[in-house]
């Protein structure tokens, strides 16, 4: 019986400004991409702050900090996913989010409404562990107070999903709301 429903942050619940800044900044370079990511890895755990991070990044990008801050930080929330987690999803089930994320952003991302539908937010760089660790999953399971196989988690990332799975949780690849919505709700009736 499925309990709660847990979401990734970036390419879920708001978009994500990384994808952008490469094809506009890097030409999609691999080598760039790759640079600029293990800078992510590192903020997500905590080790850098954001502003070290907007730092390396303009570096890597030959872009103004300035404008690598305006890019990244645009993020947009996805109306219609708080919507239906406000009207059909709260009302029955627990909600929590996970993300792989370098600091607390959310009141400027979401606001506090929207934060407000989370029983509990677990942010990487907060906890020191990042997805796809399975503890990840198990202290944020822990925190809505339910077992991990009660769960499901929402996540873009195959290898976040697999995470999760291994975490004896179930989950959804988001690829678009209506796709999501389906699969999603076809788990519910199991």
């Amino acid at each position: 019986m499925v309990e709660a429903i847990i979401f990734d942050c970036f390419d879920v619940l708001v978009t994500n400004g990384l994808p952008l800044y490469y094809a506009n900044h890097l030409d999609n370079n691999p080598d760039k991409i790759a640079l600029i990511e293990k800078q992510v890895e590192v903020l997500n755990k905590g080790r850098i702050n954001y502003e070290m991070f907007l730092d390396n990044v303009s570096l890597i990008g030959n872009v103004p900090v300035e404008i690598t801050r305006a890019e990244l930080d645009d993020n947009i929330p996805d109306e219609q996913l708080f919507d239906y987690i406000r009207d059909e999803l709260k009302p029955n089930y627990k909600i929590g989010m996970l993300s792989n994320a370098g600091d607390d952003w959310l009141d400027e991302m979401i606001g506090q409404d929207r934060r407000s539908l989370f029983d509990t937010i677990v942010l990487s760089y907060a906890v020191g562990l990042t997805k796809p660790n399975t503890d990840i999953y198990h202290l944020t399971a822990k925190k809505l107070n339910v077992n991990p196989e009660s769960c499901i988690m929402i996540d873009d990332k195959t290898v976040y999903c697999q995470g999760a799975e291994k975490a004896g949780m179930k989950s959804v690849k988001y690829e678009s709301f209506t796709q999501f919505k389906v699969l999603l709700e076809s788990m519910l009736l199991k």
